[in-house]
């Protein structure tokens, strides 16, 4: 009796050309290039601290495609090595966004689309650049109050994303460590009730916002000697 074998790589390199250089991308399963198939166009981008997405324009209809891949790579290598970060198996989608991203971060990526065993070429390469951590508290204070007990106040944060506040002590100029959090973005006060004789105490705040993105550290207050 024949046997009809269905011989599929499980790991794929396909290279493509940009006018940055030659890059490739690696799929879980491949498929035969199709330099004839259409693929999406021209792709928009949007990048926030922890997203990045994309928008194009509805792939036409009777056109033969089953979905869409979506790859990401390294554009600060001399060649990067895409790997494929989604699937999308419905035509009639427009978007897609990246969540696993950093702040600060510059990421590449390519779009292709596929049908029946069949891969289009890359779109051309999109490079997005997430923005940076949003800016420190601006004022941070701290004050002996009582008998080994420090009140530490600060401005709120003009963001109304901030959810909390972590506050961060040193002791005699060691470094740096979690203290407390505190709710409520116009909550602008701490009272550290640990302190003792004979040290002093430094105290740096970071907002964080409901999505867990933290700010930069404040400056430092002025060491509080007991």
């Amino acid at each position: 009796m024949k046997k009809l074998i269905l011989a599929v790589s499980i790991i794929s390199l396909i290279t493509f050309n940009s006018c940055s250089g030659t890059g490739a991308f690696h799929s879980v399963m491949s498929y035969n290039l199709d330099p004839n198939m259409p693929n999406l166009g021209k792709i928009n981008a949007v990048a926030t601290m922890d997203s990045v997405g994309f928008e194009w324009k509805k792939i036409p209809e009777g056109t033969k495609i089953q979905g869409i891949y979506i790859y990401r790579g390294d554009p600060l290598q001399a060649t990067s090595r895409f790997q494929r970060i989604g699937t999308i198996n419905n035509i009639y989608a427009t978007h897609f966004v990246d969540t696993h991203v950093d702040a600060d971060n510059t990421y590449s990526y390519v779009f292709t689309t596929f049908n029946m065993g069949r891969e289009s070429v890359p779109s051309e390469r999109i490079d997005v650049r997430t923005p940076g951590s949003f800016p420190a508290i601006s004022l941070v204070l701290a004050s002996r109050v009582a008998h080994n007990i420090i009140k530490v106040l600060w401005k709120p944060h003009p963001d109304p994303s901030v959810e909390s506040y972590v506050i961060e002590r040193s002791v005699n100029n060691g470094p740096w460590m979690f203290l407390n959090k505190v709710k409520g973005r116009l909550m602008v006060e701490y009272i550290d009730k640990f302190a003792r004789s004979r040290s002093s105490y430094s105290y740096r705040i970071i907002a964080e916002t409901f999505n867990k993105i933290d700010s930069a550290p404040s400056d430092a207050t002025a060491p509080v000697v007991m």
